[in-house]
């Protein structure tokens, strides 16, 4: 059975409140959609790395989050009656181009828009092809559409020629090389 995907209402979450989480995963799933080349980042888990992302090393963009998502949800708001996660895809796709030229908020939130979409962009690429360590390239999504093997503990001379396909039977992540505890080493 294949693993099932917890959606922002269904999710506890380090950072993101319901409300941020839904509008998050709303913009992810329109800016790295499912398609048939294999799933995009909600399935691959980018929402859960941009929130550990955000709880943890990218805590100095939690302001641009909240205060861009905010505006996110008030202009879907405006324009279309509910918030951004409520919008039909070509509306979140038409406010998403907004955000990216700066024109979604009023002219005073620009730099909030850029810095949004910035953030939101990076965090989605990220979560789709970090190492599953970190909580996004769920089952190795992002990896596998690379065709990437992961940190491999060595290669042979074979594989070391150029151009030599790499085939492994199986995929390895940071979780397979833990580091060492600090009390231990001497």
């Amino acid at each position: 059975m294949q693993n099932e995907t917890p959606s922002a209402a269904e999710a506890a979450f380090a950072f993101f409140t319901r409300d941020e989480a839904a509008a998050v995963e709303a913009a992810m799933a329109r800016i790295f959609p499912d398609d048939d080349l294999g799933p995009g980042a909600l399935a691959a888990g980018a929402l859960t790395y941009v929130d550990r992302a955000l709880a943890g090393a990218d805590h100095d963009l939690q302001g641009v989050y909240r205060r861009g998502i905010r505006h996110l949800n008030d202009a879907a708001q405006d324009r279309h009656g509910v918030a951004f996660a409520g919008c039909l895809p070509g509306q979140q796709d038409a406010m998403i181009e907004s955000l990216e030229r700066g024109t979604l908020f009023g002219p005073d939130e620009v730099l909030t828009a850029s810095a949004l979409f910035a953030a939101l962009r990076a965090h989605t690429i990220e979560g789709m092809f970090s190492d599953p360590v970190h909580g996004g390239n769920r089952d190795f999504a992002g990896w596998r559409l690379l065709g990437y093997p992961g940190p491999q503990p060595s290669y042979s001379h074979a594989e070391q020629q150029l151009d030599a396909p790499i085939i492994r039977d199986r995929i390895f992540s940071a979780a397979d090389y833990p580091l060492p505890d600090p009390g231990e080493v001497a």
